[in-house]
């Protein structure tokens, strides 16, 4: 009897954390109310999209934050530890952005130090941006789209050379910030999707001939 009740307060928990996604906010206090009337309890290791929701948006603003003021270190250590190794190592747009962002970092004092760029910081932040070439980007290297960025590093001078005109364009950074901020709330969203609904897609997705 106590497995029994243990798992329906678990399922209700999972009803009560679709109902609070997808936004039944009646329903959901009605819900709740009745739970609450007929002594069922609801379990309180499910339900925490609120709390997910938060985490995310903090994650995604430090992102943000960290692209914005070049601060490079700060934004891997964040990109890396928050975004799924599955989706940055086998998914074509996440390795497509995680290109363009290493070359923004590489290019960062160049674009906004006023010409006069700190020769050290810029010499760690070309080096950097060459083992990453040499490493995990090297497997983009066949791509024709990609290729002219594997010279930027032995280029002198990558402001005056015609194969990297577009990315000292105005309007480069700021597309760039768009397309990442697009991915990471396209991410995050996922994360945050109720269990109850990814349990319905696993069915689905698996073909069980019992889910109707």
């Amino acid at each position: 009897m106590g497995d029994v009740l243990a798992h329906e307060s678990e399922l209700l928990g999972l009803v009560k954390e679709y109902l609070d996604f997808a936004e039944f906010e009646d329903t959901l206090k009605t819900f709740s109310k009745e739970c609450k009337v007929k002594g069922k309890p609801l379990c309180k290791t499910v339900g925490g999209s609120l709390k997910k929701d938060s985490n995310s948006l903090m994650i995604q603003k430090d992102l943000v934050a960290a692209f914005d003021s070049g601060d490079q270190k700060l934004f891997f250590d964040l990109w890396e530890g928050h975004i799924p190794s599955s989706i940055r190592d086998t998914d074509s747009l996440a390795q497509k952005l995680e290109f363009y962002l290493h070359i923004h970092f590489a290019i960062y004092l160049l674009k906004y130090s006023g010409g006069r760029p700190d020769r050290q910081e810029l010499d760690e932040r070309i080096s950097y941006f060459k083992t990453y070439l040499e490493t995990k980007g090297a497997s983009l290297s066949q791509t024709t789209e990609f290729l002219p960025f594997y010279a930027l590093p032995f280029v002198p001078n990558p402001m005056v050379h015609p194969s990297f005109k577009e990315l000292f364009q105005d309007s480069w950074t700021p597309e760039l910030k768009l397309k990442l901020e697009k991915f990471l709330a396209l991410i995050f969203k996922a994360s945050n999707t109720p269990k109850l609904l990814t349990i319905y897609v696993s069915f689905e997705v698996s073909g069980d001939p019992w889910v109707l």
